[in-house]
């Protein structure tokens, strides 16, 4: 990442136009792979330094949906898939994969060359295992149940997936990030229970070394990894990691981490206001990245009970706000928002949809009022949780609270770090609202919020119809359809409330190559700059 002061930003555009609108479910070819450890850069290798927004609640993937927890858990776990920088799908612990129709079976070869951490060989029982609890715990998980009957070890290094349909995301749902189908030796997952997984183990390139809450994530590199041959792509292909010891350091004021990253403390400073691009820029060992697009801010009902049970106060809610002041505020410049209602970014080639667009950015006062009213609202305070460690989340929470005073809601704000908000919004009781972010997504079958056990408790049957007939219908414009008639419905319930699109700020030394603007943040291939 050298970079010369005579350069700009680096605007990166996290959906590329090739960005396709299904996964096929055949890959017949064997894929070729590493049979040895990583290559690295001498003898030492030093430390790389990285400032996160926050602590990860803990470090187990399958069990926590934070994304501080999934950046740092992507380092030392890997699944069968992962996704290229057009986020599609590829192999990373699979070999190859195969469909039968008839039988409606997906057999999946896995690579032979590969061990876990500790020492112990990765095979078909570990996948069967890991994918079992991943299920049951993560999100992800239960939409792969709703669409996989069977999962059995065939061989050694074979396993067969047994559908209930035949579906586009399959190989997707066993790729994305967040919340991945990390693979665990089958001996822990049995020895952790139901309990998150505190001591981590995976095939991945780095390896945990220490975690103090508050403090610190340190990683060293795994010396017996073995790394795909493929040319790197996203986070497919080869992961070569330079460093000997990674540490992300949990820094949730965002002056510190800009401070930390142009005095050199840091290396890399993640989510930083926007509003500092301009100085960031001015620093000549420094260049900031972009990130377009990124993720969109939200605020969370819980739709369990009073008064957001009731779809008319959520409608009040929704029809209350004035989008434009509300993300100018928290973003101050259009380079860092723009306003659309699409759960999809535009960029995203055949699923950019205006469905429900006239429920999006009302600013009608009287009708909230009406629908308030309909509710049966009784004035009684909302507990809003928001953090500081995201500025944006409290300025919006701010923001908003003043927009839905006006209409006739009262909201006290509780700021809390954002690891309480991830614990507190799965106990109904302890929130009215909370303050979130909906992570880049590569397909809109694979939303985690569609699901009934993610925060909030959106439970739905049409919601789930639809969502069933996304994720069974193999032909693309009839998905699309479907698409924008869930879409439609999102708008029609508001389970929550979408404020516009958001692109993220970070920094990086100037002496580095390899650091990527991407909604999904990997250092493995990071390097110090050459010349």
């Amino acid at each position: 990442m050298s970079k010369s002061k005579s350069g700009s930003m680096r605007l990166v555009h996290a959906a590329s136009r090739r960005l396709v609108t299904s996964v096929a479910l055949a890959v017949a070819a064997s894929l070729t792979v590493a049979c040895s450890a990583p290559e690295s850069g001498g003898a030492d290798d030093g430390k790389l330094t990285v400032a996160i927004t926050g602590t990860p609640p803990n470090l187990d993937p399958h069990a926590d949906s934070s994304f501080i927890t999934q950046e740092v858990a992507w380092h030392m776990y890997e699944g069968l898939w992962t996704i290229d920088s057009d986020y599609k799908a590829q192999p990373m612990l699979a070999k190859s994969a195969s469909y039968d129709s008839k039988a409606k079976t997906f057999t999946i070869e896995l690579r032979d060359d590969v061990v876990f951490h500790d020492g112990s060989d990765f095979d078909s029982a570990d996948v069967v295992a890991s994918l079992e609890r991943w299920q049951k715990m993560a999100s992800y998980g239960a939409m792969f149940s709703d669409l996989v009957r069977d999962i059995k070890a065939t061989d050694k290094h074979q396993v067969q997936l047994t559908l209930t349909h035949e579906s586009p995301v399959i190989e997707q749902l066993l790729a994305f990030p967040n919340q991945q189908a990390a693979i665990m030796p089958s001996e822990v997952i049995e020895k952790a229970g139901d309990k998150p997984i505190d001591d981590p183990v995976g095939t991945g390139p780095y390896e945990l070394d220490d975690f103090v809450p508050d403090q610190h994530v340190r990683m060293t590199r795994f010396g017996d990894y073995s790394s795909r041959s493929e040319p790197t792509d996203g986070l497919a292909g080869a992961r070569k990691p330079h460093y000997k010891t990674l540490e992300l350091v949990p820094t949730p004021e965002t002056s510190v981490r800009r401070d930390e990253v142009v005095t050199e403390q840091v290396d890399v400073a993640e989510g930083l206001s926007p509003d500092m691009f301009d100085a960031v820029e001015g620093e000549q060992a420094v260049e900031p990245a972009v990130v377009k697009p990124y993720w969109w801010p939200m605020a969370v009902f819980d739709k369990s009970e009073a008064p957001f049970d009731d779809v008319n106060a959520r409608r009040a809610f929704n029809a209350a706000l004035d989008m434009e002041s509300i993300m100018k505020a928290a973003f101050a410049s259009e380079r860092f928002y723009r306003l659309q209602p699409g759960i999809l970014f535009p960029e995203q080639e055949g699923w950019e949809s205006d469905a429900g667009s006239e429920k999006y950015n009302q600013q009608d006062v009287q009708e909230a009022r009406q629908m308030l009213k309909e509710s049966g609202y009784d004035g009684q305070p909302l507990t809003w949780l928001t953090t500081r460690e995201y500025d944006y989340m409290y300025t919006i929470a701010t923001v908003a609270k003043q927009q839905l005073e006006q209409v006739g809601f009262k909201v006290d704000l509780e700021v809390v770090d954002y690891a309480t908000i991830v614990e507190r919004r799965t106990q109904p009781k302890e929130y009215d609202i909370f303050s979130g972010a909906t992570t880049f997504t590569a397909d809109p079958g694979i939303w985690p919020c569609w699901d009934e056990t993610w925060a909030g408790e959106w439970a739905d049957p049409k919601k789930d119809k639809l969502v069933a007939t996304l994720n069974t219908t193999m032909d693309p414009e009839a998905r699309k359809q479907v698409w924008d008639e869930l879409q439609s419905y999102f708008y029609d319930q508001v389970p929550m409330v979408k404020f516009g699109d958001y692109f993220q700020l970070s920094a990086a030394s100037g002496a580095l190559d390899g650091v990527e603007g991407t909604p999904f943040p990997a250092y493995w291939n990071v390097a110090p700059a050459e010349g």
